[in-house]
């Protein structure tokens, strides 16, 4: 009976959707592998760490605005009144009302310009940093993510040579070359390798979710596998995004104590208003402007609390840019000896797996020609095995060790 199903309009549009469903699938999944960049925005957005920027560009706004009023603080309202109700009851009175009004002394509304210009350009360099910090996270997280995969991939291939095996000795057995022992052996080693496949494949889907938790992408970015710049250097590049970040704090810090040492005598107020008096029942009124100037004597004792907690500010904030670039240069000579820590072990495990490849062949042939016994090409299969699988991983360790020099170096992916 021919089984052979007949091409009827009906099972053409099936294939037809089919097709379509298949090719719309590819292109999501190619949409949502996206860029290294875009996985960095994603999981920026996510995390919400944007609205510090905001949150610092309205603070140097605000402290610009100020500089440009034309009061240095808030003005005020004085009103006093003056009778005699209450004592002689001549209907004497007087009302005076003051609108004060306080001015800056020379140099306040510069330093007050220059924090403020400080703020701003420590919200541009804060998007650098947490781009770079949000940089060094994903690229970890990739990096883990593929490195648990190619376990999987090497545990799936393991898996499929041990069935291989396992159906070579059934035959054999069947044949009567081999013992029944043999088989069990062999089948024993195929659940062996499943069991370190669904191991391996759970770590990998683990890994793999982390990665889409942190960013929101659902595949890993094509251009993962990073180069390195090619003039590579030994020292930090001047605008390493950690150091740009930590001048701009020390920057906002000085600027800050400049203006502690610029308010020190603090601001003058000047006071307009009027007087209206009477001096009995009956008599006229006198109207009168008034001007008034408060000038104060800036004492030391009492603004050196004040400058002296800018000037600790400023220390804590130079000694803490010391320390990143410290952290920073170290961080910098683990990322270039990794990676030549990662060349050497490749160059051993393509000799360790050339070598265990080979004796695995000479061995898998003398087992076809009955000179070896199951045991010895067992033990030689899990030989071939982890070098195999040691290669694999050195392999991909030099991307990860490229992802953590570019991290080291401040390169952050656009």
């Amino acid at each position: 009976m021919d089984s052979h199903i007949p091409h009827t309009p009906k099972t053409s549009h099936r294939r037809r959707a089919r097709l379509i469903l298949f090719c719309l699938l590819l292109g999501s999944a190619a949409a949502d592998a996206g860029t290294l960049g875009e996985a960095i925005d994603s999981a920026l957005d996510l995390e919400g760490q944007r609205a510090r920027v905001g949150a610092l560009r309205d603070e140097g706004e605000a402290t610009r605005r100020q500089a440009e009023s034309l009061v240095a603080s808030d003005p005020g309202l004085r009103i006093k009144h003056l009778s005699d109700q209450a004592t002689a009851n001549n209907g004497a009175y007087e009302w005076e009302a003051m609108v004060e009004l306080p001015l800056w002394m020379p140099g306040q509304r510069t330093a007050r310009q220059a924090v403020a210009a400080a703020l701003g350009e420590q919200a541009e360099t804060l998007t650098g940093l947490l781009r770079w910090e949000m940089a060094g996270r994903v690229r970890e997280a990739i990096w883990n993510a593929r490195l648990a995969q190619g376990r999987a991939d090497q545990a799936a291939q393991a898996l499929a040579n041990a069935r291989a095996l396992a159906t070579t000795v059934d035959k054999r057995l069947a044949a009567g070359d081999l013992a029944r022992v043999d088989a069990l052996v062999a089948h024993q080693a195929v659940l062996d390798r499943e069991a370190e496949h669904q191991s391996a494949r759970m770590e990998a889907e683990e890994a793999l979710a982390r990665y889409r938790h942190l960013t929101g992408q659902t595949t890993l970015p094509d251009d993962s596998d990073e180069a390195v710049p090619p003039d590579l250097s030994d020292q930090l590049p001047p605008d390493h995004p950690l150091m740009r970040e930590a001048d701009s704090a020390v920057g906002v810090a000085r600027r800050q104590r400049d203006q502690a040492r610029s308010e020190r005598t603090g601001h003058p107020v000047l006071s307009l208003g009027t007087t209206v008096t009477r001096d009995a029942r009956g008599a006229d009124q006198n109207t009168a402007l008034q001007l008034e100037l408060s000038i104060p004597f800036g004492l030391a004792s009492q603004s050196a609390p004040s400058i002296a907690a800018a000037e600790r500010v400023y220390t804590e904030q130079a000694s803490e840019r010391q320390s990143l670039l410290r952290q920073a240069e170290a961080e910098l000579i683990a990322a270039h000896l990794g990676r030549s820590g990662a060349a050497e072990s490749l160059a051993i495990a393509e000799r360790r797996q050339e070598a265990a490849r080979e004796a695995f062949a000479l061995v898998r042939r003398a087992f076809e020609l009955g000179e070896a016994d199951l045991t010895t090409l067992l033990r030689a299969e899990d030989s071939a095995r982890e070098a195999n699988v040691a290669l694999e991983l050195r392999r991909l360790e030099q991307g990860r060790a490229r992802a953590r020099l570019n991290q080291a170096l401040g390169v952050i992916p656009q």
